[in-house]
């Protein structure tokens, strides 16, 4: 799924971020901060770009950067022809003028960005942990002699079908094991630790 960049870092120390005209500062009293962790769980990293910067370079060394392999220019070539070739080293050209003396390039995102992530994924992987170590209501908690310390609930209901209680438990369920199977090993490991 390609999502659109949906925030911006920006600011000097890279600890402000933007979302459309609204920025704020990376701070959990925030409420806009906490739904931007919210997304980063969510949607993962590609809605957050990093900040701007404006590195100096020349012109060759930018074009340089952005030439593909003389193996690549050559077999593009070969099966597309001179012209299309010289329309991919135009574009590349025209993007990098001789009178350039800088580009804008975005830096990488800043590690607390990764960090917040990570203490989201660690956060709700707990709290699947716990929901599925409840006891499911259909079954019930049974003692050691076969009795019932919590009586199971009943699976129907009268004029309502399905016990909507049991339909909510079992969607909880499924969601903390969804939730716990996509949490990343290293979050898990830093749990278990």
């Amino acid at each position: 799924m390609n999502m659109k960049i949906k925030y911006k870092i920006y600011g000097d120390n890279q600890t402000t971020i933007l979302k459309g005209s609204t920025s704020f500062p990376n701070s959990l009293e925030n409420r806009h901060y906490q739904e931007f962790v919210d997304d980063i769980y969510t949607h993962g990293l590609g809605i957050v770009e990093g900040a701007d910067y404006v590195g100096v370079t020349t012109y060759t060394l930018a074009r340089a950067a952005e030439y593909p392999p003389i193996v690549d220019q050559l077999d593009k070539i070969y099966h597309n022809g001179i012209d299309a070739w010289k329309a991919d080293i135009k574009a590349i050209k025209d993007k990098y003028p001789k009178t350039q003396v800088g580009i804008t390039s975005i830096a990488p995102i800043p590690d607390w960005v990764n960090k917040a992530l990570f203490d989201k994924q660690k956060e709700e992987y707990i709290k699947a942990k716990a929901r599925l170590a409840q006891y499911e209501l259909s079954a019930g908690v049974k003692n050691g002699d076969g009795t019932y310390d919590i009586e199971p609930v009943p699976l129907y209901v009268d004029g309502v079908g399905r016990n909507p209680l049991i339909v909510q438990d079992e969607m909880e369920r499924d969601t903390a094991a969804r939730i716990i199977d996509l949490t990343p090993q290293s979050v898990i490991d830093s749990i278990n630790n």
